[in-house]
C-alpha cells in the first residue's frame, strides 16, 4: 500500500490556508505529520506531497499534484480545515471525484463524527484541482471548521493526533492490506470509545 499525504496549503504567502480560531496551514501539518507517522509505523509506504512555499496558488496546487503523480499511489489524501463566511459552518466532510462513496472516504467521515464532529458526508469534489488532476484515487478531507467555536474547541481537546488516528483507522485495515479504494462493503465502524482508546 502506498499513500500520498498532502498537508493542505502553504505555510505563508500564496496558497496559505484559512485563519480563524485555528490556523489551517498550521493544523494541517500537525494532522498530516501524525497521520504519516502512523501509516509508516504500520508498514504503509508514505509519500509526503506537502508544498510549503509557492509563488502563486496555482503553482502550489500544480506542485502538490506533480508530487503525487510521480508515484503509483493507492490513495492521495489532502488534509484541510474548512471555514465559512458566517462562522457558523461546522462538521467534517470529504470530497472525492464525482462524490464517489468509497468505503475509506465514508469511514473517514464516520470516524471523525464518532469523535463529535457533525458528519456532512462525502461530496462531489470534481471541481477541486487536487481531486481532478491526480492520477490516483483522491480524497480531500475537511476535518472541521477552523472559524467555528465548537469545532475548534473539540479539535483542541482531541489534538491533531486524535484526528489523525481517526483518519488512519479509516484507511488502514491490518487484516486486509491494502484496504483502499473499495466502494461501500460494510467495513466495521469505530466507536468514539475505540478511537479514544487508540489515542
Amino acid at each position: 500500500m502506498r499513500i500520498g499525504v498532502n498537508c493542505g496549503h502553504t505555510v505563508s504567502g500564496p496558497g496559505y490556508g484559512s485563519v480563524g480560531i485555528l490556523t489551517e496551514s498550521v493544523e494541517t501539518r500537525h494532522i498530516g505529520s501524525a497521520l504519516m507517522n502512523m501509516l509508516h509505523n504500520a508498514g504503509v509506504e508514505v509519500v509526503d506531497c506537502t508544498i510549503d512555499k509557492a509563488n502563486t496558488q496555482n503553482e502550489y496546487l500544480a506542485a502538490a499534484v506533480a508530487l503525487a503523480n510521480r508515484q503509483d499511489l493507492d490513495w492521495f489524501i489532502s488534509i484541510h480545515l474548512n471555514a465559512s463566511g458566517s462562522h457558523t459552518g461546522h462538521g467534517c466532510e470529504v470530497y472525492t471525484y464525482g462524490g464517489r462513496q468509497y468505503q475509506d472516504a465514508v469511514d473517514v467521515c464516520e470516524n471523525l463524527a464518532a469523535l463529535g464532529f457533525k458528519n456532512r458526508g462525502v461530496m462531489d469534489g470534481s471541481g477541486l484541482y487536487v481531486i481532478r488532476k491526480t492520477k490516483a484515487k483522491s480524497m480531500l478531507v475537511e476535518v472541521c471548521f477552523c472559524d467555528n467555536l465548537d469545532d475548534a474547541a473539540l479539535y483542541r481537546s482531541l489534538k491533531a493526533e486524535g484526528v489523525a488516528q481517526a483518519i488512519f483507522e479509516a484507511l488502514y485495515d491490518a487484516g486486509a492490506v491494502p484496504a483502499v479504494g473499495t466502494l461501500l462493503t460494510g467495513k466495521p465502524k469505530l466507536t468514539a470509545a475505540q478511537i479514544v482508546n487508540w489515542m
